[in-house]
C-alpha cells in the first residue's frame, strides 16, 4: 500500500483515511435523513416528547397524586400531568434499556465475529438458548425475583432483548475482519482490540443505531404491557400502561381515561419507528447519491 506523503506508520494512515470515509458517510446520512419528511416529522415528534418529559422532572399543571378540577381519571388525578410523567417513565425504559442492549451486544457481538472459532460457536449456541425462551416469561420471572423497581424493569427488558443486537454486530464483525482497511491494520501490526473499536466498531454503527432506534420502541411497549398487566413500575407511579389498565374498566363511562395514555403510547411509536426507517434509509450505503 502506497502511503501519503509524510506518513511513516500505517496505522496511522489507515486511521486517518478510514475516518475521513466515516466523516463523508455520516454527512452524505444526514443529507439524505433531511430529504425524508416522514422521519423529520417522527424526530421533532421525539424531541416534544423528550420535552415534556424533561420538563414533568420539576413542573406538571397539578401534583400527579393529588386530586384536581381538570379533566381527570377513576381516581380524580389530573390525566394530562400523569401523561407527562409517564413520558418520563417511557424513555427512561426505552432509552435505558437500549443502552444495556447496545453495550452487552456490542461487546458479545465483536468478540464472536472477530475471534470466530470455538468462541464464536459457543457464543451462537447462547443467543439460540435464549431465542427459545419465551421473552415474557424470563422478564416476568426477572420481575417476580429482582421487584418492580424501573431499575429491575429496565435490567428484565433488555436480558429479553440483546439477542438481536448481538447477532447483527456478529455479522458486522464476520464481514468487516476481511475488509481491506482492517488487514493493513492486522499487518501494521495493530492489536486485536485496537482493531475492534478503531476500526470495525465505526464501521458497523450505522446498523447498530438503526437497530437501537427501532429497539426504542419494542421496550416501551414491552413495559406498558407489564404495566397493564400489574407487573410494571410501582404505582402510583404513572406508566402508559398502568393509567391504560386504571381506566379499562371505566371503559364506556369515561373513555378517555384509556385514550388518552393509549393514543400517546401509539404516536410515541410510530413515531420512532418511522426514525428508524428513515435511519435504514439514510445509512444505507447503497443509496448514496
Amino acid at each position: 500500500m502506497a502511503l501519503a506523503p509524510g506518513v511513516a506508520n500505517p496505522q496511522e494512515y489507515v486511521g486517518d483515511t478510514v475516518a475521513r470515509e466515516q466523516t463523508s458517510l455520516w454527512a452524505d446520512a444526514w443529507r439524505r435523513l433531511r430529504r425524508n419528511r416522514l422521519a423529520l416529522v417522527a424526530t421533532v415528534f421525539i424531541g416534544f416528547v423528550l420535552l415534556v418529559a424533561i420538563i414533568s422532572v420539576f413542573w406538571t399543571p397539578y401534583p400527579i397524586y393529588r386530586e384536581s378540577v381538570a379533566p381527570t381519571d377513576q381516581a380524580g388525578r389530573d390525566i394530562l400531568s400523569r401523561l407527562a410523567v409517564g413520558a418520563q417513565i417511557s424513555l427512561e425504559v426505552g432509552v435505558g434499556t437500549q443502552i444495556l442492549v447496545v453495550a452487552f451486544g456490542i461487546l458479545v457481538g465483536l468478540t464472536a465475529g472477530y475471534y470466530r472459532g470455538i468462541l464464536d460457536g459457543v457464543i451462537s449456541t447462547v443467543i439460540n438458548i435464549f431465542y427459545g425462551i419465551p421473552s415474557l416469561l424470563v422478564a416476568l420471572l426477572m420481575v417476580l425475583l429482582l421487584g418492580r423497581g424501573l431499575d429491575k424493569i429496565i435490567i428484565a427488558i433488555a436480558a429479553t432483548s440483546w439477542m438481536d443486537m448481538a447477532r447483527l454486530v456478529r455479522g458486522q464483525g464476520l464481514a468487516l475482519r476481511e475488509r481491506e482497511f482492517v488487514e493493513a491494520a492486522r499487518a501494521g501490526g495493530a492489536k486485536a482490540s485496537r482493531i475492534i473499536f478503531r476500526h470495525i466498531l465505526p464501521n458497523a454503527l450505522g446498523p447498530i443505531i438503526v437497530q437501537a432506534t427501532f429497539g426504542v420502541p419494542a421496550a416501551i411497549l414491552f413495559e406498558a404491557f407489564l404495566s397493564f398487566l400489574g407487573l410494571g413500575v410501582q404505582p402510583p407511579a404513572p406508566s402508559w400502561g398502568s393509567m391504560a389498565a386504571d381506566g379499562f374498566q371505566a371503559l364506556r363511562l369515561a373513555p378517555h381515561i384509556v385514550l388518552a395514555p393509549a393514543l400517546a403510547l401509539s404516536l410515541t411509536l410510530m413515531a420512532f419507528n418511522f426514525l428508524g426507517d428513515g435511519l435504514r434509509d439514510a445509512l444505507d450505503p447503497r443509496q448514496k447519491r
